[in-house]
């Protein structure tokens, strides 16, 4: 029994190592990327377009195709799709290193954002179609680790990288990477056998959702100047795609996202839960530099090196979350994750305030491996819960919500943030009117996990 188990492990191993590092490298193209940007800027200095596009295309693209990838995961097969994604992406990392204009580098991230949107959709509905159920938990604990090690690897790697070469490195470095990965899957990664999902997509659907999260997205990154003719314009639009989307999906068969698997109030709060607590992960990554550096006087580097600790002891922890999940349940792991994370913003709200870089150090590591428990049982519970014919779909959704909570965090914390701070409570000390906006943004923080517990706890009844 024991050598069966020993062979069935290796096996998974070799088979899920292709998309383990699809997941690496599909954060990594965010957070790389955004430590080269003052490199990339001074190369391209001459242009009008804003280098910031850089990163935001990328998060983008991949916020607005992750569901459609997934359909087409359930569609043509997950192997197919995922193999297809990491062809993309290495196109469009080639594309990007050879770069000659930042109007070029913009769509060759557009491209690479595309082929990371199957990279992220496809590796979670792998583990539901190959691992056996009572094993789910750890890999899925195992993908929350890989995306953990791309995002806290991303800085460290540009930052050595580009200073001993120069930004074009950054991604050269993606394509072996990224040809490796190609390589596991073709060779370990099996055909996905037929789920009786029907053999078409509901494009105008994936139009619509394209069109109101990019519009959605572009609408919440120019709230934060205030109100004109663009914002405005951009929120119709958002609307009126959203209304377009509903319309396409009760009249196409079959739609982009069942309707049906939306109908139960489980899986919608959920999903809703998933995007509170993104919110809240991408908050800490958006105000913690600022509390760091105008409310503790830290330097640049400082901050940095405090900041990394978050994404590392993710990273650490991804893996134990999972093995707490097979052994307590998915649902109690859910609800042991959202206990830490209230534990954690109450102490974020209180203890930086009153003790310095020394309570904010301790909420921060009870945050990140609390976040690590809430997702590994979140994921398995809801994968669990799900068809065979819409796992990619249901993966899609997943990560769509915690995307779209990414995309909410950077927007709305950095405006409640500064709002605070522009009260002027305490304005002749810059320090303790920082620290305060701090205690004030994680106290609504606090009470936002409180509300989706609530609710997540009454859908489970």
């Amino acid at each position: 029994m024991e050598n069966i188990e020993t062979k069935q492990d290796q096996y998974l191993t070799k088979a899920l190592l292709g998309p383990c590092i699809s997941i690496v490298l599909a954060a990594l193209g965010i957070s790389a990327a955004a430590v080269v940007l003052p490199e990339i800027s001074g190369d391209f200095k001459s242009s009008a377009m804003d280098p910031n596009l850089v990163v935001s295309t990328y998060v983008l693209a991949v916020t607005a195709l992750i569901l459609p990838m997934g359909r087409a995961g359930d569609v043509y097969g997950k192997r197919n799709v995922l193999i297809a994604g990491l062809v993309i992406f290495t196109l469009g990392v080639c594309a990007a290193s050879l770069a000659t204009n930042l109007q070029v580098l913009v769509a060759s991230r557009l491209v690479q954002g595309a082929g990371a949107a199957a990279m992220m959709a496809m590796p979670m509905a792998q583990v539901r179609e190959i691992v056996p159920k009572g094993q789910t938990g750890r890999w899925m604990g195992v993908m929350g680790t890989m995306s953990a090690i791309g995002t806290a690897s991303g800085p460290a790697l540009a930052g050595i990288i580009a200073s001993s070469f120069d930004w074009r490195a950054v991604f050269w470095l993606q394509i072996p990477l990224a040809l490796f990965a190609l390589l596991m899957c073709l060779a370990y990664l099996a055909k996905t056998k037929s789920n009786g999902a029907q053999n078409t997509i509901d494009f105008k659907g994936a139009i619509a959702l394209i069109i109101f999260l990019a519009s959605l997205v572009l609408f919440l990154s120019d709230i934060k100047h205030g109100l004109d003719l663009s914002t405005g314009l951009l929120m119709g639009l958002s609307a009126f795609a959203f209304i377009c989307f509903i319309a396409f999906e009760k009249r196409s068969n079959p739609p982009l996202i069942p309707m049906q698997m939306l109908s139960t109030i489980k899986l919608r709060i959920s999903l809703l839960s998933n995007v509170c607590v993104s919110l809240i992960m991408m908050g800490i990554l958006i105000v913690g530099p600022y509390y760091l550096t105008l409310g503790l006087g830290l330097t640049t580097a400082q901050m940095g090196f405090i900041m990394s600790i978050g994404p590392i002891t993710a990273a650490l922890s991804g893996v134990p979350a999972g093995r707490l999940t097979e052994k307590v349940g998915a649902e109690p792991a859910t609800f042991i994750g959202l206990f830490g994370m209230i534990t954690a913003t109450a102490v974020m709200s209180l203890l930086p305030y009153a003790i310095g870089l020394v309570g904010f150090l301790i909420a921060f590591m009870i945050l990140t491996p609390s976040y690590q428990v809430f997702l590994a049982g979140l994921n398995t519970s809801v994968m669990q819960d799900t068809s065979d014919k819409d796992h990619g779909v249901t993966s899609g959704l997943v990560n769509l919500s915690r995307n779209f909570g990414f995309v909410l965090g950077a927007s709305l914390f950095g405006i409640i943030f500064w709002s605070i701070v522009d009260l002027n409570i305490g304005a002749e000390d810059v320090a303790k009117n920082v620290s305060l906006a701090m205690a004030g943004t994680f106290l609504l923080a606090c009470c936002l996990v409180c509300g989706a517990s609530v609710l997540l706890f009454i859908s489970k009844r």
